[in-house]
Order: C-alpha cells, then sequence, then structure tokens
C-alpha cells in the first residue's frame, strides 16, 4: 500500500480531495508543503506537476480549471510564497473559476518569533478569495472532526460558488515522516443544489416592464454562457425591438448579434443620434464589460436606461442604472418573456444590426488598403487561426483588437478580464493547453509576454499550444488611449519600452520559434506555426510599427465614422 504523511491535517485533506474526484495538483518546491508533495504524489488518482515560480503555478491552474470546468488544486511552501498566488486567485475569483489553493504555514506559536519563511498568513488572502479556513494541528479526536469539517465546508464552497478558497496548514517538525495510506471512503456533507426562480408576482412586473418597453438590449458577457441561453436569444432575435450586443468571451453566436461593439457604436458615438441606441430596458448576463465605448455611451444617457436587469448573486451596477438583480437562470426567466415577442414597434433591434451591417463593409473596405500595422496583423491572424481552436486573448491591446473582427463560429474564446492584468495571460494558456485536446492559441503583447515569460518553464502537455506575439515595441494600450501620449515621461514609465529579445527568452526555454516583420513574411510563418505536421508549443513574434499602428487604428475609426 502506498505511504501518505503521518500527519493528521494532511491525511484529512488528502482523503478527502481524493473522495471527490479533484485530481489536478500544481505544487510548488519547498519543504514546509513537503508532506503535502509527497501525499499527493504517492496516490496515482492525483495527477501533478511541479512548478517553481508560484505565481505561475497559479495561473496554469486557473487554466487547467477554466477548461475542464472543475477545481485545481494549488500547493505551496509558507512565507511569500503564498502571497504569490494573490493574482491568480483574485483573477479566478472575478471569472469564478474554483480553486483550493492550500498553504502551508508554521504553528501560530512561531510567528513573528524569528523563524525563516514565517508571515502572519492567516487571513492574508481574505479579501482575495470567497473564504479561507485555518486548519490546526491536530492533537485530538476533536481536532480531526474539527479538520475534517473545515474542509469538507472548504471544497463545498469552491465547487458551489465557483470561487477559489484557501485552506491554510500550519505543520510543525518533523516534516517527512510517512504511513499507509487509508484512502477508504470518508462521510461527508454537501450542500443542497437550490434551483432559484422568481415569484410569481415578481414575475408579473417583470413581463410588464418587458411588455412595455419599446427598447430592448441584452448584453452578454463574459461568463453569459449556459445551457439553454443561446437557444432562447435565438429566438428573441425576432423581436424588432431587441438588440443583443454580445461581447466575443460570451461565447454566444449568432449572425444577427452584435458582436463588433467598438466599430459598430463608432458610427454614431458623439453625434446626435446616440439617443437613438440607448434602451429603456437593458437585460445584461455575464460579468465585466470590456467594451470603454459601450460603457461610457450607456452611462451617458443613464437617465434613459428605465429599467436595469441584471442576471447574477451579487449586485454589479456597471451603468449606474441598476434596477432589478436577478438571482436566477437567465434563460428560464427570460423564456417567460417569449411570449411578448413582437416584431412591430419601432425596431430598436433592427436599428442596431443596420448600423452593425453598415460598418462591416467601412471596415472591410479601410483593412484593403490598410498599411502594415497591428491591425493589419489582426486580420490576417484571424483568418488563418483553425477551426475548433481555443483562443487566449491577452489583454490591453489584443483585446480590444479581436473584437474588431466578427466572431468566428468554430472558436471558442477566453481571456483573463476578471481583474484584466497582465501578469498570467501565458500561464493562464499553458494550464488550458493541458487540459484540452484543442488547439490552444494566445496572442499576446510584448510587455505580457515578457512579464510572463516563466510559464515557458512549463513543458508537460503543451504540444498543443501556439503563442504569438505582437511585438510593437512596448505598451501600445498606452499610444490608442487619451493621455499617455501627451505626456514626455509616458515612454519611459507608462509604456515603459523594452527591447529585451523575446527570441532569446523563447530559446532559453528550448521552445520553437518563428518571427515576421512584414505581410508577406507573416503569412508564410502563421502556415508552418498551424502547420499540421508541427509536433510542440511554438512561439510567432510579430514584429510591427511602433509609431505607425496606433495612428492607423485612429484612421480606422476615423473612417467608420
Amino acid at each position: 500500500m502506498n505511504e501518505i504523511s503521518d500527519i493528521g491535517a494532511v491525511r484529512t485533506l488528502v482523503r478527502q480531495l481524493h473522495q471527490r474526484g479533484i485530481s489536478d495538483i500544481v505544487l510548488s518546491p519547498g519543504s514546509r508543503n513537503a508532506p503535502f508533495i509527497l501525499s499527493f504524489n504517492a496516490i496515482d488518482s492525483f495527477h501533478c506537476q511541479s512548478i517553481l515560480d508560484e505565481r505561475t503555478a497559479g495561473f496554469v491552474a486557473l487554466g487547467i480549471a477554466q477548461q475542464k470546468g472543475r477545481p485545481a488544486v494549488l500547493s505551496c511552501t509558507s512565507g511569500s510564497a503564498v502571497l504569490n498566488y494573490a493574482p491568480a486567485l483574485v483573477e479566478a475569483y472575478y471569472q469564478r473559476i474554483p480553486l483550493i489553493a492550500i498553504t502551508a504555514d508554521r504553528p501560530a506559536a512561531w510567528i513573528d518569533q524569528g523563524e525563516g519563511q514565517s508571515i502572519r498568513q492567516v487571513g492574508l488572502l481574505d479579501k482575495v478569495v470567497v473564504s479561507a479556513f485555518d486548519l490546526v494541528e491536530e492533537q485530538s479526536e476533536t481536532d480531526q472532526w474539527y479538520n475534517h469539517r473545515l474542509v469538507n465546508e472548504a471544497l463545498e464552497t469552491a465547487l458551489k460558488t465557483r470561487r477559489p478558497v484557501q485552506i491554510n496548514v500550519p505543520l510543525s517538525e518533523p516534516l517527512y515522516g510517512m504511513a499507509p495510506a487509508s484512502m477508504e471512503s470518508v462521510s461527508s456533507f454537501t450542500f443542497a443544489n437550490v434551483k432559484r426562480s422568481v415569484h410569481d408576482e415578481e414575475l408579473g412586473r417583470m413581463t410588464a416592464e418587458w411588455e412595455g418597453a419599446k427598447r430592448i438590449a441584452i448584453l452578454a458577457t463574459d461568463g453569459a454562457e449556459a445551457e439553454g441561453l443561446q437557444e432562447v436569444l435565438t429566438r428573441f432575435h425576432d423581436d424588432t425591438r431587441v438588440a443583443i450586443i454580445s461581447e466575443t468571451n460570451a461565447n454566444l453566436y449568432h449572425l444577427g448579434y452584435i458582436s463588433c461593439i467598438d466599430r459598430t457604436i463608432e458610427c454614431f458615438i458623439g453625434s446626435e443620434k446616440e439617443g437613438e441606441y440607448i434602451p429603456d430596458l437593458l437585460i445584461t448576463i455575464g460579468g465585466n464589460v470590456i467594451s470603454k465605448k459601450l460603457k461610457a455611451l450607456f452611462r451617458r444617457h443613464k437617465d434613459k436606461l428605465t429599467h436595469h436587469w441584471h442576471f447574477g448573486g451579487e449586485v454589479m451596477d456597471t451603468f449606474q442604472s441598476l434596477t432589478r438583480l436577478i438571482d436566477a437562470a437567465p434563460r428560464t426567466v427570460l423564456g417567460q418573456c417569449e411570449p411578448m415577442l413582437s416584431v412591430s414597434g419601432e425596431g430598436f433591434g433592427t436599428r442596431w444590426k443596420a448600423r452593425f451591417f453598415e460598418v462591416e463593409q467601412k471596415h472591410a473596405a479601410f483593412l484593403e488598403t490598410c498599411a502594415y500595422s497591428d491591425l493589419k496583423v489582426f486580420e490576417h491572424l484571424l483568418d488563418a487561426i483553425p477551426e475548433g481552436s481555443a483562443l487566449q486573448m491577452g489583454n490591453s491591446s489584443v483585446v480590444r483588437y479581436v473584437q474588431l473582427f466578427n466572431q468566428i463560429r468554430g472558436i471558442r474564446y477566453f481571456g483573463n478580464r476578471g481583474v484584466s492584468g497582465i501578469e498570467g495571460c501565458t500561464s493562464t494558456a499553458v494550464g488550458a493547453a493541458q487540459s484540452t485536446d484543442a488547439l490552444t492559441v494566445l496572442i499576446s503583447g510584448d510587455q505580457a509576454f515578457r512579464y510572463d515569460s516563466n510559464a515557458l518553464s512549463v513543458k508537460e502537455g503543451i504540444d498543443n499550444l501556439r503563442i504569438i506575439v505582437i511585438n510593437n515595441g512596448g505598451g501600445s494600450i498606452f499610444r490608442i488611449i487619451d493621455g499617455p501620449s501627451r505626456h514626455e515621461a509616458s515612454e519611459a514609465f507608462i509604456e515603459k519600452k523594452d527591447e529585451t529579445s523575446i527570441a532569446k527568452l523563447v530559446a532559453y526555454h528550448g521552445v520553437d520559434y518563428l518571427s515576421a516583420s512584414k505581410l508577406s513574411e507573416l503569412d508564410i510563418a502563421i502556415a508552418e506555426l498551424f502547420a499540421a505536421d508541427r509536433n510542440g508549443a511554438a512561439v510567432l513574434e510579430v514584429f510591427t510599427p511602433r509609431i505607425d499602428s496606433p495612428d492607423i487604428l485612429k484612421l480606422y475609426f476615423k473612417a467608420l465614422r
């Protein structure tokens, strides 16, 4: 029989994870967490990998859980290692991805007593995770029962809320004692699944608001994807009052959806016609909104948003207009409004769709003569991504460029848009690639790629990973948004131009490298990157003009107007 740690708290945790079938374990080297490292590796049902950088480890676990839809486990040593999990855990919190961070700790008596790798870990991540659980060293049956109860609650919380939890475990030396594993079933409790519904009286008020609305907008964002929702929204598409506005990472596709929000809005934003595109009933489904233009537009006209329904369990008043929070499945509630679908009225939805298709023609016309730039490169890249791929969108300018192009039916879109930081985009893509047979394609900016280059140290299970780095010589987003470009300090301190060789970074990690600096080279490199006989991960670095690209994007938006 395999042996695992003889420390009671470790055995309690390992047994419960095993019983629940939670198998993906991302470990970081250390001594204080050695009892977990030894125990997880002793049980065949756990799939373990070791990643030195805890920040990278956290985002790899996030990518795994994102793709598999079930929790992944992290385990690190004590001290500052714990803090390195924070970026991934807070991103998981806002993406609603369940991670279980097991943080080894020193016994409470030795905190602040000059012991190495010891800090005040209890409560350290309280604002980062949905709940934190502090186990005790087991000295009695009551201690064992207490730990068992806390672990049970922690795992149920992660599963039901789909958010990260921390389990902090104080461990006294000796740390390396082992005893025969005992993996028989242990008693546990579960949180009952409750299907929330809307009371008849409340539903009556909502249907009255729907029926009385002349202009209805349904906005789907990250996390909106749910069983049956696509089918319901497709039927709503026929109601001429309804405009369905969908961001790419909602992963809801229909030819009639407004999926290129920024370019569509550009043709009327700032004009006297703005008011014609403001709904009197706004329905939002999902999390954070990417489009800054849409947020500015609706906030500017918030007085006209008579009713704003948001589906979710927590207040999210993005447009300063919230009137109803609905903690129930949107497909169920919206299905009650189907009998009131209408093909008459002023055609609010028809107006949005007309602008969408009008701007699509202007978009295509501009790109026909567009000079080599970030915009032109994205056109070629998105046309070439193979059907069935999973696209991981880097933050800042990348995700905004992607949303200027029509959503591709056969591609699923992902991105770290919970907090929208650049620190873990590559690591998340690595974890995602490990967890799917689909080709995983990351498009990243050069700064984000450098920042997270430790992700390339992970070699296991990433033969299906393709990374495209847009190297425009720094933080191009700061030349696009208003403000930074007007200041002399921008280049050195806001953009932080960086000429560190990406080719050398990639070579250091032993990953295949390709490059292109003009369209003819780009098309050849893309074909090589996505070649069917390619074996192993690869990075394509695309050099684009640093100054011209933001100027061309501004000309593009001017052409749409």
